[in-house]
């Protein structure tokens, strides 16, 4: 039975419980997130019942993949049964809603995927709607490119595809009409932040997608944003652990996630929330697992962490080819395994690896799976990974110019293809494989009689000031994209006639990321966007731009506040500038929010215009671009009349 909003409890506006965070408490919140993570990575809990995951990692009922969407990968039911297996009807169910699991994947693996299992309520709720296969079961992912896809054909070897393929192959329903679905809203670059910006944009979108029978409300969630959430670091070639993780605007990253999960419980009680927590093969590059960590343990959200479940066996694989080869990291012939050290029950597998047992070490590279954009460039080495992690490292790592020795070979790593950031074609598989073992472990609690409380929000919030800032955070008033992001689409248009030297058109090599772009060399480019809000209120404005490691430029943004005056007879009331630098030195380029306005000195009451003018370029660069993305704004926290 689903239940409402009024079944959360928590204090009223202002209550002594909302308490604002001071700057000692934070900290302290903060390291307790840090503490928390870390005692996880270093121990591993015993979350899951011993005789699932043993089961999952035997090769009962593994059924022959398609040879399609597991490029290269054939498995064979196997006869033979690990010692511990049980007969059960439980057992049965989850051995049969897992038998597609990819080849090599251990109960550790799977153990350390649940790294934080939180309140189970929500995802019982999903499970009992499949199981009884009386309506179509909705879920939603939300994240970057990996959740996109990048880099992987065919469609269908995408994660967000083949689990819905696993809800409609495990619980078909009666008829052909409906069938359960996935609502894919990922958008390349999209971090917490810029889905906190479009939650009212969300609830739109889904509003018109979702079935009848759903009722207004998915049945889960899925959040991939902990690649993109730590992308603040990016400006630092080499992060200093110890010192840089706490970067300036760590508490920002924190509270987007906090906003969007806040928001999330509260429009939809009864649907089921978890992240998705991915991970880079750059050793240097942080994710947002633990900004994500602190949130999801205040507001009990499960965890699935493919990057626990397969780095530190990545981390070991690496240590191991740079003790072999530490100028190359290349392996000799006779590191190669026997049917990739996976058994002798899996007979006729055509299933290769080297120093490592599959999937966790050397395999061939799957050029097919790699979409033909990139395939040229083929798959990417551990060395080419090490390279661009440590860029003190003077590696041989060029196939082409000779630089592997003669009798060694190249280490290619299963699940990561076209770059060191995207999954392959068995990456998506095996980040499949974790949200169905967490779903398959949840329906199997349930078959043993476990009952999850149903949930509640917490009396205080996490780094918020206090819940009316996550209400205004999570409900941005304008929001306008150059580019679609969800399906209702508010396009980013100037002021007719006030655009000077700006185009709109995308300067991507796929023409998929377009922009209004000014490249002139002596500057003085203009473009003036509205924003038209009720007046009398205080509002944040934001402009979204490009941000990259070249040819870029700077240029000065002017908020002109007219209040209620749209037809401009009066002088502006007040006019607020910022200057802005395109250019960093992350080799990365990604879109990056800037905050024109602020709420304690408000900038725009009601009626605006916001004008970007581009200088000349900068002495020692090699370009002038500036590339703007979205204009957006927001209320102030505990807005008040100017």
């Amino acid at each position: 039975m689903l239940t409402t909003i009024t079944d959360f409890h928590r204090p009223a506006r202002g209550a002594t419980m909302s308490l604002r965070r001071s700057p000692a408490v934070l900290q302290l919140l903060l390291l307790s997130a840090f503490l928390s993570c870390a005692v996880y990575m270093t121990h591993i809990h015993d979350l899951v019942d011993k005789s699932i995951v043993d089961c999952a990692s035997s090769g009962n009922g593994l059924a022959v993949p398609d040879p399609v969407t597991r490029p290269r990968i054939i498995r064979v039911k196997s006869t033979k049964k690990l010692s511990g297996a049980t007969s059960s009807s439980c057992q049965a169910e989850y051995d049969r809603i897992t038998a597609g699991q990819t080849p090599g994947i251990t109960s550790q693996d799977l153990r350390r995927s649940q790294a934080w299992t939180g309140n189970q309520y929500r995802l019982m709720q999903m499970m009992s709607a499949l199981s009884s296969r009386q309506r179509p079961v909705v879920a939603v992912v939300a994240g970057g490119s990996i959740s996109l896809g990048h880099g992987v054909t065919p469609e269908g070897a995408r994660y967000a595809n083949r689990f819905e393929r696993w809800m409609n192959e495990m619980y078909p329903l009666q008829n052909d009409v409906h069938q359960h679905g996935v609502i894919n809203v990922a958008a390349h670059g999209a971090d917490m932040c810029a889905m906190a910006k479009r939650l009212n944009v969300l609830y739109s979108d889904l509003s018109s997608k979702l079935p009848p029978s759903s009722n207004g409300s998915p049945d889960l969630i899925i959040l991939e944003f902990a690649v993109n959430d730590y992308q603040g670091q990016d400006h630092l070639v080499t992060v200093d652990s110890k010192k840089s993780v706490f970067f300036d605007g760590f508490r920002e990253l924190v509270l987007c996630s906090e906003v969007v999960i806040h928001a999330l419980l509260s429009k939809y009680p009864s649907t089921g929330l978890l992240f998705l927590e991915m991970q880079t093969a750059i050793a240097t590059r942080k994710t947002g697992a633990l900004l994500h960590m602190g949130v999801a343990q205040h507001y009990q959200i499960p965890v699935v962490s493919y990057a626990e479940a397969l780095f530190p066996d990545f981390w070991q694989l690496v240590h191991s080819l740079q003790e072999m080869d530490q100028d190359s990291f290349t392996f000799p012939k006779d590191q190669l395994l026997q049917s990739g050290d996976l058994g002798s029950d899996l007979n006729n597998a055509n299933i290769s690896s080297a120093v490592l047992p599959y999937p966790h070490g050397c395999a061939p590279c799957q050029l097919e799976s790699i979409t033909p954009q990139f395939r040229p460039g083929g798959c990417k080495s551990v060395c080419t990974f090490m390279e661009r992690s440590f860029h003190d490292m003077k590696l041989k790592c060029n196939a082409k110019q000779g630089h592997i020795p003669a009798g060694r070979f190249e280490c290619f790593v299963p699940f990561l293809a076209p770059d060191a950031i995207h999954p392959s074609a068995v990456g998506h598989a095996i980040a499949t494989d974790l949200l169905v073992h967490t779903l398959a472990s949840t329906q199997q609690n349930i078959c043993h009689g476990m009952v999850a409380k149903k949930d509640f929000l917490p009396l205080t919030t996490f780094v918020a000031d206090d819940f009316d800032q996550l209400n205004v955070r999570g409900d941005y008033l304008v929001v306008k994209d150059v580019a679609r992001i969800f399906s209702r689409w508010d396009r980013l248009m100037p002021i007719p006639g006030s655009d000077e030297g700006f185009t709109r058109y995308a300067d991507d090599e796929l023409k998929q990321r377009p922009g209004w772009i000014a490249t002139e060399p002596l500057g003085n480019s203009k473009i003036t966007f509205s924003v038209e809000l009720p007046p009398g209120t205080c509002y944040v404005v934001y402009v979204a731009i490009l941000r990259s490691y070249k040819g870029m430029g700077t240029f000065r943004v002017e908020v002109r506040d007219f209040g209620d005056d749209r037809k401009k007879k009066q002088p502006p009331k007040k006019i607020t500038t910022k200057d802005v630098d395109s250019l960093w030195d992350a080799p990365i380029s990604v879109w990056s929010d800037e905050r024109i306005t602020k709420d304690n000195d408000p900038g725009c009451t009601g009626y605006c215009e916001l004008t970007i003018t581009t200088n000349p370029t900068v002495v020692g660069r090699n370009g002038n671009k500036v590339k703007v993305l979205t204009v957006s704004a927001r209320r102030c926290t505990n807005a008040r009349n100017p």
